[in-house]
């Protein structure tokens, strides 16, 4: 077995088409692991604290769940096209210096979400086995996650098959145990409407999803690029949609019925009332599932930390890189847990909440250079050169619009930490993802009226095979990663 085969090398760079393996059936799967863990829970919930019933709750959560899954499933079809992680994408928009901006907030969250998947996890090991040291059991799930991580896509595909299976009878019990045991038929019948109330939950599902984004292409770069791009859209799509709705129906009833309980010891208890086990079950699958999670995020911040230094100075991909780079995020993460108690970490959430609003407006303006504007033509040589090639280092375009974006959203800010003056008045509802969607969207468009595509295109055909080899084109790819399309992506 080669070192390709069991530890992956790759990070930021291309994968040339004969690394490329997989199909859509495994990124289903994928995906529904993305979202099945006990944080979901916990955005299903947001309906019960503005006293919305159950009824409009699961309304508002479906609706917000479709509308933000949309935004993860279109990147999708970028990654077996482009054979790029989804961040360093964005040197399109923003120039090779230029997308720093983003994958700086893109960093942040992932190793911070790696924070609480670590937290969670460990928890729920305790929980089950009463350990008597439960910052020892803390360092042995960071490192176990951290291993996962380096080995790389193949291990996490292999994880995630198993582990959905799991999950999937498991979610099952525990529907069966709510419709069983808990009052629905009672608290469906409740009315108590709010607007406020409804965009709180359809904003906090939304978000949710959307936060997603920043990672889809890092997994989906791997299939094979005569790979249908509606194929892999539909299998994000639905792949985190299920688990998402599932786990935020199943956190909006516990919350109805329980609203003064917390959420993760609800579905424990709920599990352990049903009996055969399913409490203690249930604590085991998220364990899992947190661990899996926590090596998707580590894999992830560490190809967004990479893809921002390479733009600075030319850096080969190797397994080493990689695995130093996973190591010393995953050491700062379990300081990161072991160092702060419960209560910071929940303020920590908050900060969270405020970084991803920081990949709002990437998203909205990413989506629309590659689906309204460049319409899938880009060139990937050009792309992994450092100094951006014809996207230069800074492009104005995507900045100005990225800082419009943003700017607009921070009167509809909610967070514990920072609450803006509109969301004030809206009792704390969030509908800032929406106000930077369309804004980044409607200035970015703006910004590129005269965008000359068939000039750019005829810059791109002319791009020579060889375009990367002064760069040391060991440290991206090898000449095969450029040699679809003369090295460049082209839309249908």
């Amino acid at each position: 077995m080669s070192q390709t085969d069991f530890v992956e090398a790759r990070s930021f760079d291309h994968i040339p088409e004969r690394e490329r393996h997989g199909n859509v059936a495994g990124q289903f799967q994928l995906w529904f692991m993305i979202n099945a863990t006990l944080i979901t829970l916990l955005t299903g919930g947001v309906g019960a604290m503005y006293k919305l019933d159950l009824t409009s709750t699961l309304c508002a959560i479906v609706l917000g769940s479709v509308f933000g899954t949309l935004f993860q499933a279109f990147h999708g079809a970028q990654g077996p096209r482009m054979g790029l992680p989804q961040m360093i994408q964005s040197r399109v928009q923003f120039g090779s210096r230029g997308a720093v901006i983003p994958l700086a907030a893109a960093m942040l969250c992932q190793f911070g979400f790696a924070v609480f998947y670590i937290q969670t996890g460990a928890q729920s090991l305790v929980d089950i086995a009463q350990f008597a040291h439960p910052k020892a059991v803390q360092i042995g799930f960071g490192i176990a996650a951290m291993v996962v991580a380096i080995v790389g896509y193949r291990l996490v595909l292999r994880a995630e098959r198993f582990a959905s299976y799991a999950t999937l009878i498991n979610l099952v019990l525990l529907t069966i145990a709510a419709f069983k045991l808990l009052p629905l038929q009672a608290l469906l019948s409740q009315h108590h409407f709010t607007v406020v109330a409804f965009l709180a939950q359809f904003g906090a599902s939304a978000t949710y999803q959307i936060a997603i984004a920043p990672i889809v292409s890092d997994y989906t770069r791997y299939l094979p690029s005569k790979t249908k791009g509606s194929a892999v859209s539909s299998a994000v799509f639905f792949g985190t949609l299920v688990s998402a709705i599932w786990l935020e129906f199943l956190g909006a009833a516990l919350s109805a019925a329980f609203p003064s309980a917390d959420l993760i010891a609800s579905i424990r208890d709920l599990g352990d009332h049903f009996g055969i086990g399913l409490g203690a079950g249930t604590m085991i699958v998220a364990a899992v599932s947190c661990l899996i999670a926590c090596a998707v995020t580590l894999y992830s911040g560490t190809v967004a930390v990479l893809s921002a230094a390479e733009a600075f100075r030319p850096i080969r991909s190797t397994a080493l890189l990689r695995a130093s780079t996973i190591a010393g995020g995953g050491f700062l993460a379990i300081c990161a847990v072991v160092s702060m108690p419960q209560n910071i970490l929940d303020s920590f959430s908050a900060f969270l909440s405020l970084l991803g609003y920081f990949l709002i407006p990437w998203t909205a303006i990413n989506l629309t250079d590659y689906y309204f504007v460049r319409r899938g033509a880009f060139s990937i040589t050009d792309i992994m050169l450092p100094n951006g090639g014809i996207y230069g280092k800074w492009n104005m375009a995507g900045i100005l619009s990225y800082g419009c974006g943003f700017a607009a959203m921070i009167p509809f800010f909610s967070t514990s930490l920072y609450t803006g003056v509109v969301a004030t008045r809206l009792n704390g509802a969030d509908i800032a993802f929406s106000v930077g969607l369309v804004s980044a969207t409607a200035i970015y468009l703006l910004f590129m009226r005269r965008f000359d595509r068939a000039a750019e295109l005829e810059i791109i055909v002319r791009a020579p095979l060889n375009t990367l080899d002064n760069h040391d084109i060991s440290s991206g790819s090898d000449a095969d990663a450029l040699s679809t399309g003369r090295g460049y992506s082209v839309g249908h």
